[in-house]
């Protein structure tokens, strides 16, 4: 089950990313600050996944989503819950980066529409590229 989350939920959001980026996690602290933040919204699934989505007038951001178990179908779950929540809020873009040598991430967020509007050269702290990926929520 999908439940929204503030900033008490912070260390199972932390402890969560700390398993899904075992090389790059997020601290309690950082979770706590970002869901204390005016359109910063989080999301649990039970099951051990989490998504952080910025609301910002017509535009939202997805900054983290991440699961504990691969290929269970939690990022998907969690992925169309932030789409709708971006919707609801009233954007019409949602923003998310990835790196580019994650071809399972990629693949998930290409069957949910998103296609590439961007690059970042060396982004993440190994090196590796983000795409900067966009999706059209208008209705």
């Amino acid at each position: 089950m999908i439940v929204p989350a503030g900033p008490a939920h912070a260390g199972i959001m932390a402890a969560i990313h700390k398993t899904a980026f075992p090389d790059d996690p997020w601290d309690e602290p950082s979770f706590a600050t970002l869901l204390d933040q005016p359109g910063v919204r989080g999301l649990i699934d039970d099951r051990g996944g989490i998504l952080l989505l910025r609301i910002a007038a017509d535009e939202a951001e997805i900054l983290t989503i991440g699961v504990t178990t691969p290929r269970q179908g939690i990022a998907r779950a969690l992925l169309t819950a932030g789409i709708a929540a971006a919707r609801s809020a009233g954007a019409k873009t949602l923003f998310l980066e990835v790196a580019a040598i994650n071809a399972p991430a990629r693949a998930l967020y290409a069957a949910a529409g998103f296609t590439q509007s961007g690059h970042r050269p060396r982004y993440y702290p190994n090196g590796a590229d983000a795409l900067v990926l966009s999706l059209n929520t208008s209705p």
